[in-house]
Order: structure tokens, then sequence, then C-alpha cells
């Protein structure tokens, strides 16, 4: 899922983030965590660019949030009405990693 990764930039591709409602809930998550700047979704790209404050996140706490974001991939072999429950639990881990 992450594409690319560089101080202050993350870019993810995943298949799940041609759904809209789904990228949609992943970037109104995203833009609750003290430090994320900016999250914009591209469903036709599948991909998902954040922006964050390397000040407040820095490289070593993302880190070890790396292995949700590839979680998300599993998602996608769940059912649609389903994603959006697991992600939320996902998401609840990521808040508690960046604290």
């Amino acid at each position: 899922m992450i594409e690319s990764f560089i101080e202050g930039r993350v870019r993810l591709r995943s298949p799940i983030l041609a759904d809209e409602e789904f990228a949609s809930y992943l970037v109104s998550e995203l833009m609750r965590i003290d430090g994320v700047l900016n999250a914009v979704a591209n469903t036709r790209t599948s991909g998902l660019l954040l922006e964050y404050d390397k000040n407040l996140l820095p490289l070593s706490l993302l880190l070890r949030a790396t292995p949700l974001f590839s979680r998300m991939n599993d998602l996608e072999k769940l059912p649609v009405n389903e994603r959006i429950s697991a992600a939320g639990d996902i998401m609840k881990e990521l808040s508690n990693i960046l604290r």
C-alpha cells in the first residue's frame, strides 16, 4: 500500500482506494490525527497523498505505524459493507501509535 515515503509525505496506492466511500472515510479519519496537514484521495488512480508535519510526526514514530497501512490491503478481501468498520479498528490503532 505504501508507494513512497519521504519525510513530510506518504503516498499510498491500493485498489481499495478506488472505492469512493472508503477513500472518503480514510481521508476524514487521517485528517483527525494531530500533525496530518493534508490527505487527498484520488479514486481514479486508487491513490492517496498524505502530507504531515515532520516535527509532530517524526519518521521514527511513523515507521512503527507502517504495518497498519499494509493491513489496509487485506480489507479489499472483505465485503464492501464491512470495510469501513474494519478500517475503523485499524485507524484506532494508528491513532494510539501516533499519540
